[in-house]
């Protein structure tokens, strides 16, 4: 059992679902685009938690969960944000997304695997919210605010903070998943002003 992780994990898990519950029930493609993505990264939190509680029962439907939240989650969120400023997403377009990225995501976790995959969809996600924040900045300027805090959170806990090591007396993984937290709920606030 990690305490430290189990809690850091279970605020993550907490903030992430009930950012995602603040789309239910709305049909646009962006408010089901950040349902989705941030519900598979509560549900994966939530997982993440009970395995570092010490309870391993679990443990490959978390492992299934960590992946998809990476390669389907993310791509997901990024997906709302590229509706907004680039291209309107139809919900033939919506569908078609998921299952490709689901496949993908099989593809390269289980078939021909690619530690690498997630960590490039993801970051494309971000650069997407990043530069879609920046290009609404001025007629929308508190939901690109939150956008743009939100993805570079994003992409610190992600790419300069990792999950492997310690940084002072604080485990970088409770770093990353206090940092994605924080990240979800700007980048959340942010699609919810722009919906």
């Amino acid at each position: 059992m990690v305490l430290s992780t189990f809690l850091s994990d279970l605020f993550l898990s907490l903030v992430s679902l009930s950012v995602a519950y603040r789309f239910f029930g709305k049909s646009s493609i962006p408010s089901r685009s950040a349902l989705y993505g941030f519900a598979i990264i509560g549900i994966s939190a939530g997982l993440g938690s009970i395995h570092f509680l010490g309870i391993n029962t679990l443990d490959p439907i978390y492992r299934f969960f960590v992946g998809l939240s990476g390669c389907l989650g993310v791509p997901l969120i990024g997906l709302a944000f590229f509706h907004f400023s680039f291209r309107s997403i139809s919900e033939k377009t919506f569908f078609l997304f998921i299952a490709v990225f689901f496949v993908l995501y099989l593809v390269f976790a289980y078939l021909a695997p690619l530690p690498i995959y997630s960590t490039v969809v993801g970051g494309i996600a971000m650069v997407i919210v990043l530069v879609s924040s920046i290009i609404r900045f001025p007629k929308h300027n508190q939901a690109a605010t939150m956008g743009i805090v939100g993805a570079v959170l994003f992409i610190l806990a992600g790419l300069v903070i990792g999950t492997k090591g310690s940084s002072g007396p604080f485990l970088n993984v409770d770093i990353f998943h206090v940092l994605l937290a924080i990240a979800n709920y700007c980048i959340g606030e942010g699609i919810r002003k722009l919906s």
